[in-house]
This record gives C-alpha cells, sequence and structure tokens, in this order.
C-alpha cells in the first residue's frame, strides 16, 4: 500500500471494508479480508481500529451516508410526492441484494451490539429528517396539505416509515402474503391519505 495520508488511509480501509461487506457479508468483514482487499499488511488496519467491531460499525456509519446521500441525489430533481415515494419505496429491489442484506445483517447485529445499535439508529433518524424535509417542501408547494393543529409532520413521517419498512419486511419473508406490488400501492394510498396528496 503506497504513502497516505492518516485520514487518507483510514477512508481506504473503509472503502475495501465496504466492498467487502457488499459481496461477502456484513459478519464477514474481518480484518484479514479487509486487509486482504486492500493490499496491506493488517498491523495497518489494527492501528486504525482496535477490534473487528469497531470496524464493523465504521464500516456500517460510512455505508449508511453513503446509502443515503446516492438516494438523495437520485430524487432531487422529483416533485415532493414522488420523492416521497421513491425514498421509502423498496418493492423493486431484493431481499438478496447486496445492499439490502448488508443492511438486514447489520440490523440482526444491532440487536446485540448497542454500539452498532446507536449507528442504526442514526441513519433511522438520518432517513426521518430527509422524509420531513421532503414533506414541508410538499406542504410550501401545494402538493400536500397538512393540519398542523391535529398531529406534526414528523410523527406522519414515522408512520410513513413504518409502513414502508413493515411492509416489505413481510414481502422479503413471503411474497404469498404480501407481493412487492402491493405494499407499493400501500405506500402510495399512505401518502396520499397521510398527508392529503391528489395525484392529477
Amino acid at each position: 500500500m503506497s504513502y497516505m495520508a492518516k485520514d487518507e488511509r483510514r477512508s481506504a480501509i473503509l472503502d475495501a471494508a465496504i466492498k467487502v461487506a457488499l459481496r461477502d457479508g456484513f459478519m464477514n468483514v474481518t480484518t484479514r479480508k479487509v486487509s486482504t482487499e486492500l493490499g496491506a499488511a493488517t498491523g495497518i488496519i489494527h492501528h486504525h481500529f482496535s477490534s473487528t467491531s469497531e470496524l464493523r460499525r465504521e464500516v456500517f456509519r460510512q455505508f449508511t451516508l453513503q446509502d443515503h446521500r446516492a438516494i438523495c441525489e437520485q430524487i432531487a430533481e422529483l416533485a415532493p410526492p414522488e420523492q416521497l415515494f421513491q425514498l421509502l419505496d423498496y418493492s423493486t429491489s431484493s431481499p438478496n441484494d447486496p445492499v439490502n442484506k448488508l443492511w438486514n445483517d447489520a440490523w440482526a447485529e444491532a440487536v446485540r451490539d448497542k454500539d452498532l445499535g446507536e449507528i442504526y439508529s442514526d441513519s433511522m433518524l438520518m432517513l426521518h429528517r430527509e422524509v420531513v424535509g421532503i414533506i414541508e417542501s410538499g406542504c410550501q408547494g401545494g402538493f400536500f396539505h397538512h393540519d398542523i393543529q391535529q398531529e406534526s409532520i414528523e410523527v406522519k413521517a414515522w408512520r410513513l416509515m413504518s409502513i414502508s419498512f413493515g411492509t416489505i419486511t413481510i414481502s422479503y419473508i413471503n411474497p404469498s402474503i404480501m407481493q412487492p406490488v402491493s405494499a407499493a400501492e400501500l405506500l402510495r394510498n399512505s401518502i396520499r391519505h397521510e398527508l392529503g396528496y391528489q395525484p392529477d
């Protein structure tokens, strides 16, 4: 591995570790596999991360930031109703997609690992802020009609996220109970109902 500044080297380690996580699974992120991917000695990784658990936590933190940034860039030019749907719709994905597998593996580990759980929670809060921002933009643009006297936008955002996650989880586990297309339609209907959106 050629000479890099400390921050650059740490970033390169995390990039290599994310590749390992997407290819081999989150819990298969090990010092040995990451060092092989990086083409460097394991000692370099130990210098930056005190344990495999810490490495995995930082891998997941970096992955969530990259994943969130990517979807936000994809939907940036859409109108708020479609932004909201695209942000929360997972019906075209598969539980076997590497990205989804990483999310699911991290969730399972986050239940056991409190520190990882906090990072997972941070990712949900980041998504929630984005949903709230889109709803606020949609209200200002006349797409959504929300009575703040009855319920806050923040509560509606959590409910839409819960519908999104709940339906697609059922679909992943048993498509005969909830087809992906049904999950998508339920999300669209929920956006209309929750936010008073009437498409043309």
